[in-house]
């Protein structure tokens, strides 16, 4: 098994550490090998030579090489070692492929898409993923190939997967987001019948059901102006003697309540 300075193949590193990784700094040293039976590449940080001792053997040029870092004057805190898949045995992904060009969903719910890396028997099949508007829409892996996007917002947006040694396979998922609406179930006026005299007025206060409907919005119309009139607020104004009703109206469903309004002369 050589020591090299300089990678055997294309490399895509996965790490794997013994302890949490410090920071190093730049004079770590570092050691590739060429590993037979590696299916994809991988680094781990060994801490000290007993380590490094697990897993390889004394008389490896690995451990000779580690013994006399950390036996040295000046030990390093940890050195790496990095196992390349031989040049011969590294299958490069040539396609990249998501199993819905567009999505859709409600903000506040999320939604799944899944990669495929083509050919099966490519030797790295990482795949990243990243949202072009995150106001709009996130994406995470799931580990297994697939991805969880999290509506946001109201909008669009543009999910690009990545693959191959420099990230130049690319496939890309179109989603859009539709706003979160809760709709109107009904109206209630907070009198049902109103009773002055000419000249006087009086207030109707309209009650959207549920209280945190998105389009709230009421209107209200008199069905005798000439004895009673209203205006957008809800302010009566008594004009003449009689009975008439106001109705108040949803924009959102229609929904309707009435109140009587009698009107007495002065």
């Amino acid at each position: 098994m050589p020591i090299t300075n300089e990678p055997l193949g294309p490399v895509h590193t996965s790490v794997k550490t013994v302890r949490k990784v410090k920071d190093l700094g730049d004079q770590i040293p570092k050691y590739l090998i060429e590993d037979p039976d590696a299916t994809e590449a991988t680094q781990t940080q060994y801490n000290d030579l007993q380590e490094v001792g697990d897993d390889f053997d004394p008389d490896s040029l690995v451990y000779k090489h580690a013994q006399a870092a950390f036996g040295g004057s000046n030990p390093p805190e940890a050195i790496l070692v990095v196992r390349a898949v031989a040049q011969n045995k590294y299958v490069s992904p040539t396609s990249l492929t998501v199993d819905q060009a567009s999505i859709s969903g409600v903000a506040g719910q999320t939604g799944k898409v899944t990669t495929t890396v083509l050919p099966s028997t490519a030797t790295e099949k990482n795949v990243t993923a990243t949202s072009g508007d995150t106001d709009v829409a996130t994406v995470s892996p799931n580990g297994d190939g697939s991805f969880t996007i999290a509506y946001k917002s109201a909008g669009h947006a543009t999910i690009t997967f990545k693959t191959g040694v420099n990230d130049d396979i690319t496939a890309t998922t179109k989603v859009t987001v539709i706003a979160n609406t809760v709709p109107v179930t009904g109206v209630s006026l907070d009198k049902t019948s109103l009773s002055g005299t000419v000249g006087g007025n009086d207030q109707l206060t309209a009650k959207v059901t549920p209280a945190n409907a998105t389009d709230a919005n009421v209107s209200f119309l008199s069905k005798d102006a000439d004895i009673a009139t209203v205006d957008k607020s809800g302010k009566v104004s008594y004009v003449k003697a009689g009975h008439t009703q106001i109705t108040a109206t949803t924009e959102d469903g229609g929904f309707t309540a009435t109140s009587d309004v009698t009107v007495a002369g002065k």
